[in-house]
């Protein structure tokens, strides 16, 4: 693979894993909120308000990486942005829609925290967690778009019919699949927090929360195993990445010829899920032990789920290489020209920008992504672990 894809997969793997993070804190915070009002209880007030914090935190390292994922991506494929925004324009809308409102949201809910009444702060915070799933929606729309064109029209010019692209068959589960993966996540590190501060001292709040995540990590991550099956049987719409994918372990779709065998990646995926279930199974049976067991414990399991989503992220966008549209090749010939030879150009990975071909821009774009790494390090250094004087 070239190595501007590298650089892309790079950024957008901490991008998704922050936004997947978010998800998640940005429905529980709401939840702890409202308990915190009906119960009048101010400790777990000030808990719910730290985990915000937390979570305005990761919204920056998530927007950071999402921009430079951005910039990568318009330097790298000047030419598949321009069609693609066109293309795509109604689920991009859904999600810059949604973005916009849910800084809007962030905003309300942290300066309205004192000075609001309860509900309407309350309806700030629902705010806060309805954008935080329209966001991936309309990227999920994109994406599923991207496996196949379903709902791709020719009007003098491409477009995409939204209603008919809602009826992609990888979109539901892909989209389910990854709000339930991000609930899994968040939930098991919000769990991890509240056993690391248990080990600290004794708190009701805390092992109230710590019981709160858990049950909820439970419960997504049973419903993400049903919704994975699914979404690898969806896949048979798209008969190249289905290969690419499971080919070398005996399933394949005659027919479609595989470009990349990433079935390792699918293995490594599938151990990762295993991991996940040996440390939730694990605490939910410890009952009174250590509180120090239940902390590693949910610290695996947050650091699996965390790989399990980067994997499988990374499974999703190298299982279509060389191309942007995973079912090109099969889709070119119903493609009037001259559609058919621009979208074929424009929608090759390897069709990159010439200019970002040149030796001396991939050595300053490597060293720019080690600085933004470093400046990231000592972020997440700062507000996790740094004592404020």
């Amino acid at each position: 693979m070239i190595p501007q894809v590298y650089y892309l997969a790079l950024v957008f793997g901490i991008h998704i894993v922050a936004v997947n993070l978010g998800i998640s804190l940005s429905t529980i915070v709401p939840l702890l909120k409202r308990r915190a009002d009906f119960s009048g209880n101010a400790k777990l007030d000030e808990l719910a308000k730290r985990i915000f914090r937390v979570y305005a935190a990761t919204y920056a390292l998530a927007g950071v990486m999402g921009t430079a994922f951005t910039v990568f991506l318009l330097s790298f494929y000047p030419e598949f942005v321009g069609l693609a925004g066109n293309i795509t324009l109604v689920p991009f809308a859904i999600a810059i829609l949604s973005i916009l409102l849910h800084f809007l949201s962030i905003v309300l809910y942290y300066y309205g925290w004192e000075s609001f009444p309860r509900s309407y702060h309350f309806a700030s915070g629902v705010l806060l967690a309805l954008t935080s799933y329209t966001i991936p929606l309309g990227f999920r729309l994109v994406f599923s778009f991207l496996n196949t064109p379903v709902g791709l029209k020719f009007d003098g010019k491409p477009y995409i019919d939204t209603f008919e692209a809602l009826m992609n068959p990888t979109f539901a589960p892909l989209y389910l699949k990854s709000i339930l993966g991000a609930l899994t996540f968040g939930s098991l590190f919000i769990a991890t927090i509240a056993a690391f501060s248990l080990m600290k001292g004794d708190s009701v709040e805390e092992r109230s929360l710590y019981s709160l995540s858990l049950n909820i990590a439970i419960v997504s991550m049973f419903l993400m195993l049903l919704l994975g099956p699914w979404y690898a049987m969806s896949l048979l719409s798209t008969p190249m990445k289905f290969n690419n994918i499971f080919g070398s372990l005996g399933w394949s779709v005659s027919g479609a010829q595989g470009g990349l065998d990433l079935s390792w990646l699918f293995t490594v995926k599938l151990v990762l899920i295993v991991v996940q279930i040996y440390a939730i199974l694990r605490l939910t049976l410890l009952g009174g032990k250590s509180v120090s067991e239940r902390f590693n414990l949910a610290l695996l399991a947050t650091i699996s789920a965390a790989l399990t989503i980067l994997s499988g992220e990374y499974l999703n966008m190298f299982s279509q290489y060389p191309f942007f549209l995973a079912n090109l090749p099969i889709v070119a010939p119903q493609i009037p020209e001259p559609w058919r030879t621009i979208l074929g150009r424009s929608l090759s990975l390897e069709n990159v920008s010439p200019l970002s071909n040149d030796p001396s821009l991939l050595a300053v774009t490597a060293l720019g992504i080690l600085v933004l790494l470093a400046a990231i390090g000592y972020f997440l250094y700062v507000v996790f672990f740094k004592r404020q004087k």
